[in-house]
């Protein structure tokens, strides 16, 4: 994901602005994710670049719903994400023996771990579900 944002930073970031939409209904983000979510897999078979650029623009939109004041929306993205990715990527995520399949994608020409793409995006990942943790995180 982090590597997707640094090659394409215009794709990545500000999705809001770019789809012109209000952070303030839930229907309309709603229905712009699932448009996006159906543009990038329109095209072609499913990849595993496309998973991750699926996940890379969720992200960014619950960045933007963060920033705009509107955390509350970071909820209905993740539900957004996961049907998404229950109705449309299940059967081709079991083909593949599960999550597990996109470290065959990843051929690791530098010894260090650290610089492996794909820790990259794990740690990315990791940092996505925390933000979600601490909006979810009733306030004291």
């Amino acid at each position: 994901g982090d590597e997707l944002e640094y090659i394409r930073p215009n794709v990545y970031r500000n999705i809001a602005r770019q789809l012109n939409i209000s952070l303030h209904s839930e229907t309309v983000v709603t229905d712009a994710f699932l448009a996006v979510a159906a543009q990038i897999f329109t095209a072609g078979s499913i990849t595993w670049g496309k998973v991750v650029s699926l996940y890379a623009v969720a992200a960014g939109l619950a960045v933007d719903c963060v920033r705009h004041a509107q955390p509350a929306m970071v909820h209905t993205i993740v539900d957004c994400l996961g049907e998404f990715v229950r109705k449309t990527l299940v059967t081709w995520l079991k083909r593949r023996g599960g999550w597990a399949d996109i470290t065959k994608c990843v051929v690791n020409t530098d010894p260090s771990l650290r610089s492996h793409w794909l820790v990259a995006a794990v740690c990315s990942f990791g940092h996505f579900l925390k933000a979600i943790f601490f909006v979810l995180l009733p306030e004291r």
